[in-house]
């Protein structure tokens, strides 16, 4: 009888009780949680998801030093999770190596790192290619970086700037992002900030996609605004370079620098560059190339179209190329990154379409003769170009030079096909120079009859670039 009794008190109480009765997931969470405590800026909670339940971090910002709390916060929800980030400002000290899996890290605020440039230069994630540094990677698969349009990453780059000055890639300034063997990866509404080095790096990685991101370098240091065109305060802030990369698409960017908006490096095939606009800087760049001797680049498959590559403020970067190909000559000097060449490879199938330029010294160009070392000159290497096809090109240079290709002698440039082209030079003393073709397989209908061998004993500089 007490035991009928006992079940009846059980079954009358079971809506009352089912309201507080955790679930086994709820558990799971409290369990974890006992097991592996987290500070008390980190929030985790259980939310529905597109693949059912799933973990949702939130992380406050300490106003001190975030890192940790970034890195528990991954470590707790960067697996089918979602993490926030809602402050301002979090504040990276150290080194990350982040790995994301079916997740989405978003990105209110400013992930800013620390400006200690004698810790960072001692202690950075290595990237083998041209002894270059990290300072936040991501690496994973079906992962989101998103900033909202309010977020992202500060390098607190002024430093940085002054100590590398008229020093191209000084050893030790880590980029400010890197994706790297990942794939199918979007980083979507998000800006960088005065970085460091290279603003953001895809590496070894296929299926990446970067929609609305912002990109800005700017020397505040009124000693820069005094140097002619302001570059060597600002040079090595690339907006995006890809190395070993497959199927990337770039789609409403923005960049303000000193240097490549994007580039190309080794391995990069299968990219589509969209609705792009550069301000100041080097332009778009198919390179450097060809700087490790014996080995192998390839660059193939490539569209990029409405761009358009404007002057920078006055004090700031002048916009020195438009369209930039560029590759090392045939000799090796020096190790990398300003010395090397001798190296192989090809880039094939690659348009450039609706490009307009303006206030810019050399709208397009390609060199076989790239170095970085001072007093060292090369003779043209061995890296071939070919398929390449320029469409709908408007460019109003600040003097005289409007085309300049400087192919290798034993691999001439081929196929080569001009349209709608639209290039009005600035200075009339020297009409030479306004259309250099060496070394190019021209026909009658490639669009560029204007194009001749050089001619001009203004072709050349020191070193190595052409003359305006």
């Amino acid at each position: 009888m007490l035991n009928a009794i006992v079940f009846l008190i059980i079954l009358r109480a079971a809506p009352v009780l089912s309201s507080w009765i955790p679930s086994a997931s709820n558990i799971f969470v409290e369990v974890a949680t006992w097991l592996e405590p987290t500070n008390n800026l980190l929030a985790i909670t259980e939310v529905n998801g597109p693949e059912g339940r799933t973990r949702r971090c939130r992380l406050m910002a300490s106003g001190v030093d975030d890192t940790d709390g970034l890195e528990l916060a991954v470590a707790k929800c960067g697996s089918r999770g979602i993490i926030d980030l809602p402050h301002p400002r979090y504040i990276i000290s150290r080194p990350l190596d982040l790995r994301l899996e079916h997740s989405t890290l978003n990105v209110h605020g400013f992930l800013t790192f620390t400006d200690d440039l004698d810790y960072w230069k001692s202690n950075h994630i290595a990237f083998p290619f041209q002894n270059q540094s990290l300072g936040l990677v991501f690496h994973g698969h079906h992962f989101t970086l998103d900033g909202h349009n309010t977020g992202g990453i500060d390098g607190q780059g002024q430093k940085w700037y002054d100590d590398a000055r008229r020093e191209g890639n000084k050893y030790g300034r880590p980029m400010s992002l890197a994706i790297s063997h990942s794939h199918d990866v979007v980083i979507k509404n998000w800006s960088i900030i005065q970085p460091q080095f290279w603003a953001s790096l895809v590496a070894w990685s296929r299926n990446v996609l970067l929609k609305n991101v912002y990109v800005n370098a700017t020397s505040y240091n009124p000693e820069s605004w005094e140097e002619p065109d302001g570059k060597s305060w600002l040079q090595n802030t690339d907006g995006l370079d890809t190395y070993n990369a497959d199927n990337v698409t770039v789609e409403n960017f923005v960049y303000q620098g000193g240097d490549d908006c994007l580039a190309l490096k080794a391995n990069s095939t299968a990219i589509t560059f969209r609705n792009i606009t550069c301000v100041g800087g080097t332009g778009i760049a198919i390179g450097s190339l060809a700087q490790y001797p014996g080995v192998t680049d390839i660059i193939e498959d490539v569209w990029i179209e409405d761009v358009k590559l404007l002057p920078a403020p006055s004090n700031q970067c002048a916009l020195f190329q438009g369209l930039l190909l560029k590759a090392w000559g045939a000799e090796t000097h020096g190790t990398p990154p300003n010395g090397g060449g001798g190296g192989l490879g090809y880039a094939h199938n690659i348009t450039f379409k609706d490009i307009y330029m303006e206030g810019i010294i050399r709208p397009i160009v390609l060199q076989s003769t790239l170095t970085y070392l001072s007093n060292v000159t090369l003779s043209p290497g061995n890296f071939e170009w070919s398929d390449l096809h320029f469409r709908n090109i408007t460019a109003m240079s600040k003097y005289n030079r409007l085309i300049w290709l400087d192919c290798p002698a034993q691999h001439p440039c081929r196929n080569f096909t001009f349209r709608d082209m639209h290039l009005i030079p600035g200075a009339t003393d020297h009409p030479e120079l306004r259309y250099v073709c060496n070394n190019v397989v021209l026909g009658g209908k490639d669009g560029l009859n204007e194009c001749h061998p050089s001619d001009s004993m203004l072709e050349r500089r020191e070193d190595g670039w052409p003359h305006e």
